[in-house]
C-alpha cells in the first residue's frame, strides 16, 4: 500500500490528499537521502508530520534533486508542500503497516 500524504491546516483539518506511486519512488529517495535531511525523516512504516519551517527545507531539498528524479510524485508532493506552507499548515505522511 503506497504512502498517503495529507495537507492539513493549522487545526489539523485535512484540506487535500495525495499518495506515493506504486513503485515507491519517493520513499526510495527518502531512504537514500543523507542523514540530517528532512527527506530522511519520512518513515515508510510510521507517521511523519512536517510543520511550515520543515516544509521549507523539504521543498528546498526536492528542488535540489536532479531533474530525472523529479517525477510526477515528487512534483505532486512539492505542490502539496507549497499549499501547506501558504496555508501555514502541515504535511502529514501516513506510513504503511509492516507485513
Amino acid at each position: 500500500m503506497p504512502l498517503v500524504v495529507y495537507v492539513e491546516d493549522q487545526n489539523h483539518e485535512r484540506m487535500a490528499k495525495t499518495h506515493e506511486d506504486r513503485k515507491e519512488t519517493f520513499l526510495a529517495l527518502c531512504e537514500a537521502a543523507p542523514d540530517g535531511s528532512v527527506l530522511k525523516a519520512v518513515s515508510r512504516y510510521g507517521d511523519t508530520m512536517f510543520n511550515e519551517i520543515q516544509l521549507k527545507r523539504f521543498v528546498a531539498e526536492l528542488n535540489r534533486l536532479p531533474e530525472n528524479k523529479k517525477n510526477s510524485t515528487v512534483r505532486k508532493l512539492m505542490a502539496a508542500a507549497e499549499f501547506a506552507i501558504a496555508s501555514h499548515g502541515y504535511l502529514f505522511f501516513v506510513g504503511t503497516t509492516p507485513m
